[in-house]
């Protein structure tokens, strides 16, 4: 039975990561792992406590892919460092063995650096150019009309492009007009099915290097419950409809001290504990 590591990239794709010793010292706390246990028949999704959203978002995408890759009788277990299952913590203790499971490589991966900007695609719900001899919701005249023909007030695909239409830039600009609070950055943003996130770019010039910000596109949202933990989310909204949610991480102020981890157990005890103190 083999065991694999996968290490995930920023750039969406991964690397295999082979061990003579245990796998447990080559899991970081700031990254996420693809852990194919073929003894167990289980895909690990492990998350370092200190790994960023960007790191989670891609880690559960590919975890699916490497789970096609070794068949979809294995599950796919997400775990968070610190509260991870007996089996997984005795499958670190050993060494990698080699599997089938490959790596995914940038064309696999399907992440496109952004052209002028992520969403200035072909719209898919925009109306379709009709074929040779079909008419297409009064595409030709009605004299020539020989099938039937869409009579409602408005047109549906106009309807269906009001509501999924999203102008990328200028969310973006809204957002940027809006001041992020002191102490914070932002690191994510939802918009649409669509996830961006805020990678830093450094580049030599003269000898000087020089640290850009830019959004890059993370890719669209994979199915799961992700909880957005030591992230501060904020929505913007307009007109009654949610135009995008931001994370914002705390990088200086009353956070800056280390905490000590606590389990999910630890902390619904302290809970339990706190709400029994005031009875």
């Amino acid at each position: 039975m083999g065991t694999q590591v996968f290490k995930i990239n920023p750039d969406g794709t991964t690397t295999e990561i082979k061990t003579d010793g245990s796998i447990k010292d080559e899991l970081k706390t700031e990254e996420c792992y693809v852990v194919v246990a073929d003894e167990y028949r289980k895909v690990y999704l492990w998350k370092g406590i200190e790994s960023n959203v960007r790191s989670k978002f891609i880690g559960a995408k590919r975890s699916q892919e490497i789970r096609g890759q070794v068949g979809l009788m294995y599950a796919v277990i997400p775990l968070d460092e610190g509260d991870e299952e007996p089996d997984f913590l005795k499958l670190i203790g050993g060494k990698t063995e080699g599997g089938i499971a490959k790596e995914i490589v940038a064309e696999k991966a399907k992440i496109a650096p952004p052209s002028t900007h992520p969403l200035r695609e072909k719209d898919p719900f925009g109306i379709p150019e009709p074929a040779e001899g079909m008419n297409i919701a009064g595409s030709k005249d009605r004299a020539e009309n020989t099938g039937p023909l869409y009579t409602g007030k408005e047109s549906f695909s106009s309807f269906v492009q009001e509501d999924t239409h999203i102008n990328f830039d200028e969310i973006m600009k809204k957002l940027e007009e809006i001041k992020i609070p002191d102490g914070f950055e932002r690191e994510l943003i939802i918009i649409g099915d669509h996830a961006y996130s805020v990678v830093e770019k450094v580049q030599n010039f003269l000898g000087e290097k020089q640290v850009t910000k830019e959004i890059s596109r993370v890719g669209a949202i994979p199915e799961g419950v992700f909880f957005a933990e030591d992230y501060s989310p904020r929505i913007l909204s307009e007109n009654g409809k949610i135009l995008a949610i931001e994370f914002l991480k705390r990088i200086s102020g009353p956070m800056d001290a280390k905490v000590q981890y606590k389990s999910k157990k630890d902390i619904l005890k302290d809970q339990i504990k706190t709400q029994l103190e005031y009875k």
